[in-house]
C-alpha cells in the first residue's frame, strides 16, 4: 500500500552575518503552507513599496529587502520537496 506523502519543506538557512545564518525556515512544515505564506510576504513587500509610507527611504528598502529575503528562503525549501518520493505505509 502506497501512502500519499504531503510534500515538506527542508531547512534553508537566511540573512548570514559572515558566514552564521541568523534565520532559517524549519523542515517539515508543508509546501503548500510556505508557499502561501511566501505569497503574503510578496503582498507585504509590494504594499510598502507602493505606499511609500516611510520617510528613510534607508529603512524602507531594509523592511522590503528581509521581507524578500524571508520569501525567497521559503521557496528555496520547497524545490527539494517537489521531488519526494510517496513513502510507503508501513503495515
Amino acid at each position: 500500500m502506497i501512502e500519499t506523502a504531503t510534500a515538506v519543506t527542508t531547512r534553508q538557512r537566511f540573512d548570514k552575518m559572515d558566514t552564521v545564518a541568523l534565520f532559517s525556515v524549519n523542515p517539515g512544515v508543508p509546501v503548500e503552507d510556505a508557499l502561501e505564506r511566501a505569497a503574503d510576504l510578496m503582498l507585504y513587500v509590494e504594499s510598502i513599496s507602493a505606499a511609500d509610507a516611510f520617510p528613510n527611504k534607508a529603512t524602507e528598502a531594509a523592511i522590503i529587502q528581509t521581507l524578500s529575503q524571508m520569501a525567497h528562503a521559503l521557496l528555496k525549501s520547497t524545490r527539494p520537496a517537489a521531488n519526494q518520493e510517496p513513502r510507503k505505509a508501513t503495515s
